[in-house]
């Protein structure tokens, strides 16, 4: 297992092209997570439909996503909740590369992950854009404050994500696991990351790929703000424990 994948853009192929992050051929079964280059002019599959759940996060350049019958400019910082069945297709009119996180979950038939559509109104679709606001985050612990994006609450029965900030010297729960998959995706900053007894760093542009039951924690070393895109799959339903906090004891050989 690749716990820390980066993505370099040199290796990209001319036009537009995405890259698999995490897939079952990677160990992951619940997902799929990709990295995705728009050059100016250069545009995705045409009006299209998932049989599952897609999400797009806007990390640089300008998107335009179509929802249905309308059109939506979407700048970095923003993400697209796009429902399973929702026909949709992007491109890219502005000046500079667009890049975005893509995830799509549960992980889609591989004989099935997309098909045409035709054009119809989406209900509510301006609620399906959302951006990240500066006044919403909150306080998870001591330096470390969140802001949930998608959860099932607001229309993501699959997976939960938020945008997640650590001050320098801060971090998560100390070693823990969890029963759903985990990934952090780092926007700025660098985020020190401890899977057993090994330690890793993962900067700007790097996956975190952490499949139930590991062993882990993060920490910002700094000395900047560290930011992540955090995402839980599938979300924990109500009630259900979060983190399962372990305790490591040096053993002492004779």
């Amino acid at each position: 297992m690749q716990h820390v994948v980066q993505v370099d853009l040199s290796t990209f192929p001319e036009g537009f092209h995405s890259r698999r992050l995490a897939t079952s051929a990677t160990g992951i079964d619940s997902c799929m997570v990709l990295y995705s280059r728009v050059p100016p002019g250069h545009h995705g599959p045409k009006l299209h439909t998932h049989p599952v759940d897609q999400i797009y996060f806007v990390v640089s350049g300008s998107m335009h996503v179509q929802l249905g019958t309308e059109v939506f400019t979407v700048t970095p910082g923003t993400l697209v909740l796009i429902p399973a069945g929702t026909p949709h297709c992007n491109w890219n009119d502005g000046t500079e590369d667009e890049l975005h996180l893509e995830i799509l979950t549960p992980a889609p038939p591989p004989d099935r992950i997309l098909a045409p559509a035709e054009l119809r109104a989406v209900p509510n679709a301006a609620d399906l854009v959302r951006k990240v606001r500066p006044d919403g985050y909150r306080t998870s612990s001591p330096g470390f404050t969140l802001q949930p994006l998608v959860e099932r609450s607001t229309g993501s029965p699959n997976a939960r994500l938020y945008i997640a900030e650590l001050e320098p010297a801060s971090g998560g729960p100390r070693m823990h696991f969890h029963d759903f998959d985990q990934f952090y995706f780092v926007l700025d900053g660098s985020l020190e990351i401890q899977i057993g007894n090994r330690t890793m760093t993962a900067g700007p542009k790097s996956l975190v790929v952490l499949p139930a039951g590991t062993l882990h924690a993060n920490f910002n070393p700094g000395p900047g703000i560290e930011r992540h895109i955090a995402l839980l799959i599938p979300e924990p339903a109500e009630g259900e424990r979060l983190d399962y906090g372990v305790e490591i004891v040096p053993q002492h050989r004779p």
